[in-house]
């Protein structure tokens, strides 16, 4: 770490800085929770190249935490006056709230918004705005159910997940390399396997409010209606316009002036009516009860479990399995049955056939169904002659 905040100061190539920086992510991706703090002057350097590096160090090492203070400091750089900043800072912002939702982590709405606005703003940088429409995707990776993860469930490196996340920051000389993300995509997933491979059907629970995980609302933006605007009038037409209402207005009350004691009578009447009316009202208002969300959400093998749900996951009451591993809670996960001999419900699969280019699914179903070809018959190889091999050469060399 001190060699690299050495090199992030003092070297005098624009890319040694950048990726100086950028390499601090790659170190701390264990310990999330201190790179803001380590980046935090870096943040603020007066060189672009610096401030590009911590935006991504801060993406790269706290990819789907919801870090507060990392969500702070990236949307202060997603404000930047350099347009690559603002890029590093947008993509950074998707790959820290991926799989978060307003309720586990306030201001994803917020940073989904900006996104939209950054791709659908006419007047924004190229740079910025393909930064937007990285992280809009990221930020959904996977159908919003794999999230950016160096590390495996157990503490370890994935050196694929690392290679691949390197590999990506490089989309900086050659963006097709942004593909290469896929590789440190993880799965957030629960699949309880038995004995057979199989998958049976048994209920897990989570110990936590369902809108905590849910997956995060996803949809058109809001459409803004056009307030109208009022027609502009002279005054001569408002002072004409005043006296045409207030002689209507004389009028009027010159032909109601005998009517109104009579109603003065039935309006009494009604009052006690209506007064017993709003007592019936508020009383049925007051009845109304609200719902309140459960404290706990039951599931069924397989489900969709987060890095963050994992703690609150246990198996059901009476469950007929319990994993092998008990610290294990997502992912793949052997189970242990415990009345091996009863039937058991498993999850049925199925297997999709891929038949010939231009056929429909009737033909790639059909295919799948047929069994495999038999290995060749046994036979005996000759060398060919002088003439057979001039008559017929290999495939791929011309002939004489």
């Amino acid at each position: 770490v001190r060699m690299l905040l050495h090199a992030a100061v003092s070297d005098v190539s624009d890319d040694v800085r950048r990726a100086a920086v950028m390499a601090l992510g790659f170190v701390m991706c264990r310990h999330p929770k201190q790179v803001p703090k380590l980046v935090a002057l870096l943040a603020e350097s007066c060189h672009d190249h610096v401030r590009y590096g911590a935006a991504m160090a801060v993406g790269i090492a706290c990819s789907g935490t919801g870090l507060a203070s990392a969500v702070e400091t990236l949307k202060q750089l997603a404000t930047d006056s350099s347009d690559f900043v603002r890029q590093g800072a947008l993509v950074s912002l998707a790959l820290v709230l991926c799989q978060h939702n307003e309720v586990s982590t306030p201001g994803v709405t917020e940073a989904r918004k900006l996104f939209e606005k950054s791709v659908s703003d006419k007047h924004e940088e190229v740079l910025t705005k393909f930064g937007a429409v990285i992280a809009t995707g990221i930020i959904d990776s996977g159908g919003r159910n794999a999230s950016v993860s160096l590390t495996s469930g157990s503490g370890h490196l994935r050196m694929s997940a690392v290679v691949g996340l390197a590999v990506f920051t490089e989309f900086w000389y050659w963006f097709p390399l942004v593909h290469f993300l896929g590789l440190a995509l993880r799965p957030t997933a629960f699949l309880g396997l038995n004995r057979s491979l199989k998958m049976p059907i048994f209920d897990i629970k989570s110990n936590a409010k369902e809108s905590m995980f849910a997956y995060p609302k996803n949809g058109p933006p809001e459409k803004v209606r056009d307030e109208k605007v009022s027609a502009v009038s002279l005054s001569t037409t408002t002072k004409i316009k005043a006296r045409a209402r207030k002689k209507r207005a004389d009028k009027e009350e010159g032909k109601d002036g005998g009517k109104e004691a009579g109603k003065d009578g039935a309006e009494a009447g009604e009052g006690g009516a209506s007064g017993a009316a709003m007592e019936v009202e508020d009383g049925e208002s007051g009845k109304a009860e609200v719902e309140v969300e459960p404290a706990f959400t039951m599931m069924t093998n397989p489900c969709r479990v987060l890095a963050a749900q994992e703690e609150y996951i246990e198996m059901a009451e009476r469950s007929r399995y319990t994993p092998i591993d008990a610290n294990k809670k997502a992912g793949f996960v052997m189970l242990r049955d415990s009345a091996p001999g009863e039937p058991e419900e498993v999850v049925a699969s199925s297997f999709v056939g891929i038949g010939p280019v231009g056929s429909g699914a009737a033909q790639g179903s059909a295919a799948a169904e047929e069994e495999e070809p038999g290995p060749p018959e046994p036979f005996e190889y000759t060398e060919p002659s002088g003439e057979d091999a001039a008559s017929n050469p290999p495939t791929g060399e011309p002939a004489g």
